[in-house]
């Protein structure tokens, strides 16, 4: 089975990649300091995308090919996949609310902070619970469910999603060193 740990490491990871991200929405909520000020709300918003980018384009794509194999397995398996559904669109949903709060901070037609800390807050706590779930419940569905071929296709659907991953960093650190690259002025002497 070391497919499987092999798997649960990498989900484990992004895991705490996710956490890591969504300690610093929290972290600039805790230092802000009154009156709530554009620089804050953009700081949120480029917080909260740069946690949406890793969710949509890294984490959530590793883990299709598993839950389309768990998925119709057993009953429990069936609830637990419907309430982890469930619990992303709800976290999407809080964020695009957040971020909708956040723009009019930024126009400055927001009434300031404290329902983007509301909406935060509960994204965070069901997002927390969600990856609890994840490490524990879904773990444990797929010890029971999944055979050692489908860790096999479980394993190399997140190799792919890697490989796919590392491509994208490449493409992106090639545009910063191209809209990076210094302007001469002249000749130095």
């Amino acid at each position: 089975m070391l497919a499987a740990e092999c798997a649960w490491a990498v989900l484990r990871s992004e895991h705490v990649r996710i956490r890591s991200l969504l300690a610093l929405i929290e972290q600039a909520l805790i230092r802000r300091a009154p009156p709530p000020s554009e620089t804050l709300a953009a700081s949120l918003l480029a917080h909260i995308e740069r946690l949406e980018a890793f969710e949509s384009t890294t984490h959530r794509p590793k883990g299709v090919v598993m839950v389309e194999i768990m998925r119709d397995r057993s009953p429990e398996a069936t609830r637990l996949l419907t309430r982890l559904d469930q619990e992303s669109a709800r976290c999407h949903q809080l964020l695009t609310r957040a971020k909708a709060l956040l723009s009019r901070v930024g126009s400055g037609t927001g009434h300031g902070f404290a329902a983007i800390d509301t909406v935060l807050g509960e994204h965070r706590a069901l997002m927390l619970a969600h990856l609890d779930r994840e490490d524990t419940l879904l773990h444990s569905q797929t010890a029971l469910l999944l055979t050692a071929q489908e860790w096999a296709s479980v394993a190399s659907s997140i190799s792919e999603a890697m490989r796919l991953d590392q491509q994208r960093e490449r493409l992106r650190t090639r545009r910063r060193a191209a809209t990076d690259v210094p302007r001469s002025g002249g000749c130095v002497r």
